[in-house]
């Protein structure tokens, strides 16, 4: 992740973020946007007041979407980024997935730990 000072605004798209998140691997950014973003208008047409889809709807969408070639492809990003980063959150309780608020979270105490390291004296 590199994150240009200058590009990071106030209000930005989920896909201006995700151009932040994902500088390396645009395959990786793109298909981080289509399941975040489905996952999200799924929810909302559920009427789901918690942004979830069960692991089932996001299989099928991932199967229907990606097809048996970039599949696993699409299971990497979930794995590997969206869940270490907390944009997404397994619950194996309820079997399902969350767009949850922990990548917000993790930024602002990032922000706060270099605000203590700029104001701390050795």
């Amino acid at each position: 992740m590199y994150i240009d000072k200058d590009e990071v605004k106030g209000r930005m798209t989920l896909e201006k973020i995700l151009d932040l998140v994902f500088t390396s691997t645009v395959s990786y950014k793109e298909i981080a946007l289509e399941i975040l973003s489905w996952m999200k208008d799924k929810a909302l047409e559920e009427r789901r007041i918690d942004l979830w889809v069960s692991r089932s709807e996001l299989s099928r969408f991932i199967n229907e979407r990606f097809g048996r070639n970039r599949r696993s492809t699409a299971y990497k990003v979930i794995r590997e980024f969206l869940l270490p980063m907390g944009m997404l959150m397994l619950d194996a309780d309820r079997d399902r997935y969350v767009i949850s608020r922990e990548f917000a979270r993790a930024l602002r105490r990032l922000a706060d730990s270099y605000e203590v390291w700029l104001k701390s004296r050795p």
